[in-house]
């Protein structure tokens, strides 16, 4: 017969985010997210700053969710491809380059290279 206290005990120090197993995974998990934040590229500081984690319990086990809500964070972590912008809203694209203003109809955006802000800190989190 198990000893329901015994089994209680042992269930919160494994599967609990208080737990002690649950506050490790928390300060890995925090590790990740400083190193991230270290990494990822910064032009207004937005999808650093949104850069968050959520730690919750889903049955036996726990959940530790790293990551952005940010429509561009998958792009900066994944890359993108040569590509053609135009304008949305409006018949003419305005941006600047080189300290000046330019309008075009469309542009050849040369794509952009992967930075793994968020893969690249698995390894040293849990390999220390």
């Amino acid at each position: 017969m198990v000893n329901v206290k015994y089994y209680s005990n042992f269930d919160h120090f494994l599967n609990a985010p208080t737990g002690e197993v649950g506050q490790n995974l928390r300060k890995r998990g925090k590790y990740i997210i400083t190193k991230a934040k270290a990494q990822v590229g910064v032009d207004t500081g937005r999808l650093r700053s949104s850069i968050h984690m959520i730690h919750t319990r889903a049955g036996s086990e726990q959940v530790l969710w790293i990551g952005s809500r940010e429509r561009h964070a998958l792009l900066h972590h994944e890359g993108t491809r040569a590509h053609m912008v135009v304008p949305r809203s409006q018949q003419i694209l305005r941006y600047g380059t080189q300290g000046r203003v330019v309008y075009s109809r469309s542009v050849k955006h040369p794509g952009t290279k992967a930075n793994h802000y968020l893969s690249d800190q698995l390894r040293f989190a849990f390999v220390r």
